[in-house]
C-alpha cells in the first residue's frame, strides 16, 4: 500500500478533465485526458472529488476532512494516497512529492525494460505510424458522407441478398474457387485483398470518428506476432459521452467489410472466368471472413470487444472481468469472504466472470494453436524458442501470476475451512486421472461376411440367362449366369472347318502324293487341333458365372439382361459365404501395446439397428499401413480414422494405424451377410490411465521431434 504524503504533489496544467457514459450500474464517470501520451483514465465519483479540491499546500489529511466538508465523501487517508500512486504511475503530476527530477528518473529508470523484455514485446506486438490522415480525412469527408446514409445501407443489403442467391446457384464453382488460394498466385491476390479490405476497415472508423469531431492522429501497421495489421488511433473517441455514437465508431469497419464482401458477392456471379473474377473472389471471402470471424470475436480486443464494452456499458472490460474471475474462483475455492474487486450487482458480476472463465479457454486454445503454427513456420531451433515464448508469455505466466497471489494469501487460505475441500476435490481427480480406470481399447472396424467373392467374366461375353436374382440363397457350384462368347464361337467353328480340312487331306492321301508325303506333319497339326478344340470347349463351358461357395447373392449388376455383353473389368455378381464373420479395423499405435491377439471384444455397429457382435481378435499386423483397406473407416469417407487422399486417391492414415483381424464366436447374423457394417471393436487391453496416455504422447512428441 502507498504511503500518505506529506503535501499533494501539484498536476499536470495540460491535462484535461472530461465527463464520460455513465457505468453500468449507472454511476457517473469522468476521465483524465493527457494530452502528451494521447490517453484517457478513467476515474469515479471519488477520484473526481479528490480533483476539485486539489491543493498542493495541503496534506493527505488535510483533503480527507475537506472531501467530507464539502461533498459528504468519506475518503481515508490511505485511499487517496492510493489515488496520489495513480497519478504518479500514470505521469500526470509535474515531480512526485518530495523528489522533483530525481523521483522522476526513479520513476523512469524503474520501468526500463531489459533488451530481452524489450525484445519479447516488439516480437509480440509493435507498430509503425505511417502517415497522419487527419487533413485528408476532414478533407474528403463530405464526400464520402452519401456512403453512411440509409439509402446506402438498403442499396448495399439488397446486392448482397441478391450475390448471395446468384452465389447459391453457383456453389460448387464458386467452392471449387478456394483450390486456388493454395496456389502461389491465390495466396498472392488473397493477401492483397485482405490488405485491400483492411484499409476501407480502417479508413471506415477514422471517417465516422471524424464525423464525430473525434481526433485521428496516425494511421499505422502494427505487427502482432510477426503478422501485419493496418490501423488507425481512434482513441479520441473516448471523449464522446454518447456510448450510441462510439458503437456506430466501433461498427464502421464491421459495416464496411459487409459492404465490400456484398459488392464482390454480387459482381463474382456476374465476371467472366478470369484475374478479375478470381480477385472479387478473393474480396468477397476477405470481406466476410474478416467481418464475421476476427473481427466480431468479444475475446480478441478488435472490433468485437469494443461492441460488447459499449452495448454493456462497461469500460476496460477484459481487465475488469479478468479481475472478478480470478476474485470469483478464489472465492469458490478457499472461501476467504473478501470483498469483490468492485462493487457491481450480481448478475452483472457473474456475467464478467463467465466471460473471463470463457477468455480464459479461449486464450488456452488460441495461443497453443498459434504457438503450435509458429513452430512449424520456423526451422527447429528457432520453432522451439519461439514455442516456448508463446506458451511461456500467454499461457503459464498468467497461470503464475495467480499462484503467486494465491501464495500471498497462504495465510488466510490456510485459515480457511475450506480448502481442505477443494484440496480433497484436487486430490480426487489427481487420482482419477492417475488411477489406470480403463482398460477398453476402441477400434474402428468393419464387420462382415468372411467369405465375399466378386465375380468377373473371364473375357468379354454376352448374357445367355441369368440363374438367380439378388437375394436368392445359393450353393457351391450353382450355375449363377450363363454366359457365351461370340470370339469363342467363331474361334471354336473355325477350329473345326481346319480339322475338318485336314481329315479330308489325310483320308486321300493314298491317291495325292504330296498329301501322302505331308502326313506326318498333317497328323501334327490335327492333333494340335483337337487339343485347342478341347481347350476351347473346357473354356466355354467355365465361362459361366457359378457360386465358389455357399451363401447369398448381395449385389448384381443393375444392367445386367439377358443379350448384353459384358466387360471383364465389371463385377457382375457378389456372393457372400454362410459362415463366420470377419472383423477388420484398425488400431492406432498408441492403443497397440495394450492390446494382446486373442483378446475378446464386442463389435458396436454405428447403425443403432443392428446387434452388438462377440468377435475375437485374430492377428495384429507388425507393421503400420500405408493405405487404409477398408474406406469405409477413412475419414475423408466419412469414417472415424484420419486420413488423407494420395495421388491415387488412396486414403492414407495420417497417424500410424495397425491392421487387426478378427473373428465372430457364435456365426454372423442374417443383418450383416446383405451387407458390411462400419462400427467399433471394444475390446479389452491392459488398463492405462488419463495422466499415463498424456505422458506416452508428450515423450513422442518430443522423441519425434528432437530427431533421434
Amino acid at each position: 500500500m502507498t504511503e500518505p504524503a506529506a503535501t499533494l504533489p501539484a498536476l499536470r496544467q495540460d491535462l484535461e478533465l472530461l465527463e464520460a457514459a455513465t457505468d453500468i450500474d449507472g454511476a457517473p464517470r469522468w476521465l483524465i485526458y493527457d494530452p502528451l501520451q494521447h490517453k484517457f483514465f478513467a476515474i469515479g465519483r471519488s477520484a473526481h472529488v479528490l480533483l476539485q479540491i486539489w491543493r498542493t499546500d495541503a496534506s493527505v489529511e488535510d483533503i480527507s476532512a475537506e472531501a467530507w466538508r464539502q461533498f459528504s465523501e468519506t475518503l481515508p487517508p490511505a485511499d487517496i494516497a492510493e489515488f496520489i500512486g495513480f497519478l504518479q504511475a500514470g505521469r500526470l503530476t509535474l515531480a512526485a512529492s518530495g523528489g522533483g527530477w530525481r523521483a522522476l528518473a526513479a520513476t523512469a529508470e524503474k520501468q526500463r525494460t531489459s533488451w530481452s523484455s524489450h525484445l519479447l514485446h516488439t516480437y509480440l506486438f509493435f507498430r509503425i505510424p505511417l502517415f497522419r490522415p487527419e487533413r485528408f480525412l476532414r478533407w474528403t469527408l463530405p464526400r464520402v458522407r452519401p456512403l453512411g446514409t440509409r439509402g446506402f445501407a438498403v442499396f448495399i443489403s439488397l446486392t448482397g441478398a441478391a450475390g448471395l442467391y446468384l452465389v447459391s446457384r453457383e456453389w460448387d464453382e464458386f467452392r471449387a474457387t478456394f483450390a486456388g488460394v493454395a496456389t502461389l498466385e491465390g495466396a498472392a491476390m488473397m493477401g492483397i485483398a485482405l490488405m485491400l479490405v483492411k484499409l476501407i476497415h480502417e479508413m471506415a472508423h477514422a471517417y465516422v470518428a471524424t464525423a464525430y469531431g473525434c481526433r485521428v492522429p496516425v494511421l499505422g501497421v502494427a505487427f502482432i506476432l510477426g503478422a501485419p495489421l493496418l490501423y488507425c488511433d481512434v482513441t479520441d473517441a473516448w471523449r464522446l459521452k454518447s456510448r450510441k455514437a462510439r458503437f456506430r465508431i466501433d461498427t464502421a469497419g464491421i459495416l464496411a467489410d459487409l459492404a465490400v464482401a456484398c459488392l464482390a458477392t454480387l459482381l463474382w456471379a456476374f465476371l467472366p472466368p478470369g484475374i478479375a473474377k478470381h480477385f472479387v473472389f478473393s474480396l468477397a471471402t476477405a470481406g466476410w471472413v474478416l467481418s464475421l470471424t476476427m473481427n466480431l470475436n468479444p475475446f480478441m480486443k478488435f472490433d468485437g470487444y469494443h461492441i460488447a464494452g459499449d452495448l454493456l456499458g462497461i469500460e476496460n472490460m477484459q481487465d475488469r472481468a479478468m479481475a472478478m474471475g480470478c476474485w470469483r474462483l478464489r472465492e469458490i475455492l478457499f472461501g476467504l469472504g473478501a470483498p469483490p474487486p468492485e462493487a457491481m450487482r450480481p448478475p452483472v458480476r457473474w456475467a464478467l466472470t463467465l466471460y473471463a472463465w470463457s477468455l480464459w479457454l479461449y486464450r488456452l486454445v488460441v495461443f497453443t494453436g498459434i504457438a503450435l503454427l509458429v513452430y512449424g513456420f520456423f526451422f527447429k531451433v528457432a520453432g522451439l524458442v519461439l514455442f516456448a515464448v508463446e506458451i511461456g508469455y500467454f499461457v503459464i505466466a498468467p497461470v503464475m501470476r495467480e499462484m503467486r497471489e494465491w501464495w500471498n494469501m497462504r495465510r488466510a487460505i490456510a485459515a480457511s475451512g475450506r480448502i481442505f475441500v477443494s484440496g480433497g476435490l484436487l486430490a480426487a481427480v489427481v487420482g482419477l486421472l492417475a488411477i489406470p480406470l480403463s482398460s477398453s481399447v476402441q477400434i474402428p472396424a468393419v464387420l462382415g461376411a468372411a467369405e465375399v467373392a466378386r465375380l468377373y467374366p473371364a473375357l468379354p461375353a454376352r448374357v445367355g440367362r441369368i440363374h438367380v436374382v439378388h437375394g436368392d440363397s445359393v450353393e457351391a457350384g450353382d450355375r449363377l449366369v450363363g454366359l457365351d462368347s461370340t470370339d469363342l464361337v467363331q474361334a471354336l467353328e473355325l477350329n473345326r472347318l481346319k480339322t475338318a480340312v485336314i481329315s479330308m487331306r489325310l483320308d486321300r492321301g493314298a491317291s495325292d502324293t504330296t498329301d501322302k508325303e505331308e502326313a506326318v506333319v498333317l497328323e501334327n497339326e490335327l492333333s494340335a487341333l483337337r487339343q485347342q478344340s478341347e481347350g476351347l470347349i473346357r473354356q466355354r463351358a467355365e465361362l459361366d458365372l457359378t457360386a465358389p461357395f455357399a451363401g447369398q447373392v448381395v449385389e448384381m449388376l443393375a444392367s445386367l439382361q439377358t443379350g448384353r455383353t459384358l466387360d471383364p473389368r465389371e463385377p457382375v455378381l457378389v456372393i457372400r459365404g454362410n459362415g463366420d464373420g470377419q472383423v477388420r479395423g484398425a488400431l492406432d499405435e498408441r492403443d497397440l501395446w495394450r492390446l494382446r491377439e486373442g483378446a475378446e471384444a464386442v463389435f458396436v455397429p454405428d447403425d443403432l439397428n443392428l446387434p452388438r457382435v462377440a468377435v475375437r481378435i485374430e492377428s495384429i499386423s507388425l507393421s503400420a499401413m500405408a493405405v487404409l483397406d477398408q474406406v469405409e473407416l477413412a475419414g475423408n469417407h466419412g469414417g472415424r480414422v484420419a486420413a488423407r487422399a494420395d495421388a491415387r486417391h488412396q486414403p492414407v492414415p495420417v497417424s500410424a494405424q495397425y491392421a487387426i483381424r478378427g473373428r465372430t464366436v457364435a456365426g454372423l447374423p442374417d443383418d450383416f451377410r446383405v451387407r458390411s457394417a462400419a462400427g467399433v471393436v471394444v475390446a479389452e487391453g491392459t488398463a492405462e490411465s488419463l495422466m499415463s496416455r498424456a505422458w506416452r504422447q508428450i515423450l513422442k512428441v518430443l522423441v519425434r521431434e528432437s530427431g533421434f
